[in-house]
């Protein structure tokens, strides 16, 4: 049996940068996985895979909002919710390695976190709701957004923090096709909700996760809304493509 080795990030923000503690949680994948991606065909609409042939690059952070080309994804924090740095995000994946090594025992190199990249991270004042973008490369050309999903819940299931979980849903955001896996998790006596929605675009997987509390999804909700398309022109013209290609 083949096994491949991949670095899967569902950044897990089980807390909120205010308090010094989000956690991203970082996910090896399985034996089983990479099997079952050698073999596996996609299963969900063809509309949530991108196969986009413009090369990776990555967007910008500014005081007040985040823009991606090659996404096609505008944010603009609501009125209530803070832009994080650039400095903020490496702290946070430094923290969430070593949260990981301790929760699973498993050592990481120094490369862990070599093909992975947040793109941005905004918090609420509050704390919660919070949420990131990450890109990451796709450990096997085939390998679906389902197969994805199954990794990660792996690695959560390794932290022994008992997670659960829901049917995989989806959604649209700035006019593009998620595929949405939301889980539920209890921290501090705090219960943690999260989605994970996730397309996959230019041989990448592209994950933006949202994290808040029960009397926080209308929060929630808003910075969801907050991402647009960066450039309409561009969105007309993948719709177009879509439609080439649909019988």
């Amino acid at each position: 049996m083949r096994r491949k080795k991949s670095l899967l990030i569902p950044a897990v923000l089980a807390f909120s940068l205010c308090t010094g503690a989000v956690v991203p949680v970082l996910a090896e994948e399985t034996s089983q996985t990479a099997d079952a991606a050698d073999n596996e065909q996609e299963t969900h609409t063809q509309s949530a895979t991108d196969t986009s042939d413009s090369p990776y690059e990555k967007g910008t952070i500014t005081d007040t909002d985040f823009q991606s080309e090659w996404l096609n994804l505008k944010f603009t924090p609501p009125e209530t919710v803070v832009m994080n740095t650039e400095e903020e995000l490496q702290s946070v994946m430094k923290q969430g390695q070593t949260t990981l090594e301790e929760a699973s025992g498993v050592e990481l190199g120094e490369d862990a976190l070599s093909g992975t990249v947040y793109e941005m991270m905004a918090s609420s004042i509050s704390g919660f709701p919070n949420v990131s973008l990450v890109v990451e490369d796709a450990s096997l050309e085939n390998m679906t957004v389902d197969q994805y999903f199954l990794a990660a819940q792996q690695m959560l299931y390794a932290t022994g923090m008992g997670y659960t979980y829901s049917d995989v849903t989806d959604i649209q955001i700035a006019g593009q096709d998620f595929h949405v896996m939301e889980t539920s998790v209890a921290v501090n006596d705090y219960e943690i909700l999260q989605k994970y929605c996730t397309r996959k675009q230019g041989g990448k997987f592209v994950s933006i996760i949202l994290s808040y509390t029960t009397d926080t999804t209308a929060e929630a909700d808003e910075i969801l809304a907050a991402f647009t398309p960066l450039n309409t022109d561009t969105e007309l013209r993948l719709q177009n493509k879509l439609w080439s290609i649909l019988p």
